[in-house]
């Protein structure tokens, strides 16, 4: 029995479904109503009206608010990118700016090294010839000395020789060389 209900109910299914795809001729000849031609004058007054009375909401209240955000919106990123020019004006002068005073500091830095190399070697020039001034004085009051003693050893010679020959006589002979030269 419950083989036959579901074999039954197959074949109304599938009746059904024969019946729609020719058109509902077993169904009372109903067609999809908007499609059907007996329904096409209302059907153009409803659109009609309801087209004119979007038209006119959405011309009279949307459009307007969209439109003022619109130009909110232009005038905001005008200003924005007058702002943006302004700024990367102000940047680029800076630097400029920076660049400059940082070749001016370049230039006051290899400017004071060059003073103080100057500076330097000058007092350099003046401690060596002032040493070389003292130096000279000291040599030459060495050499003086040196010369003041080769005279008093030059003029002692003849006397250091004398006492060397006594001696060398006395050491060789035996006798003092006083006694046999008087």
């Amino acid at each position: 029995m419950a083989v036959t209900w579901i074999l039954s109910a197959q074949e109304a299914a599938h009746e059904a479904g024969e019946a729609a795809a020719h058109g509902g001729a077993e169904t009372g000849g109903a067609s999809f109503p908007p499609f059907d031609p007996s329904l096409f004058a209302s059907q153009l007054v409803w659109f009609a009206l309801t087209f004119g009375a979007l038209f006119f909401i959405v011309s009279r209240f949307v459009l307007p608010k969209v439109q003022s955000v619109l130009d909110r919106r232009a005038a905001t990123l005008r200003a924005d990118l007058d702002a943006a020019a302004r700024e990367s004006a102000a940047a680029d002068a800076a630097r400029v700016d920076a660049e400059r005073v940082s070749a001016e500091a370049r230039a006051n830095a290899r400017k004071l090294v060059e003073d103080m190399r100057a500076k330097a070697s000058a007092e350099l020039a003046e401690e060596q010839a002032k040493a070389a001034a003292a130096h000279g004085a000291d040599i030459a009051r060495a050499e003086a000395g040196i010369a003041k003693k080769r005279a008093e050893a030059m003029a002692q010679i003849d006397s250091i020789a004398a006492d060397l020959a006594r001696d060398i006589v006395t050491q060789l002979t035996g006798r003092t060389g006083k006694a046999s030269a008087r």
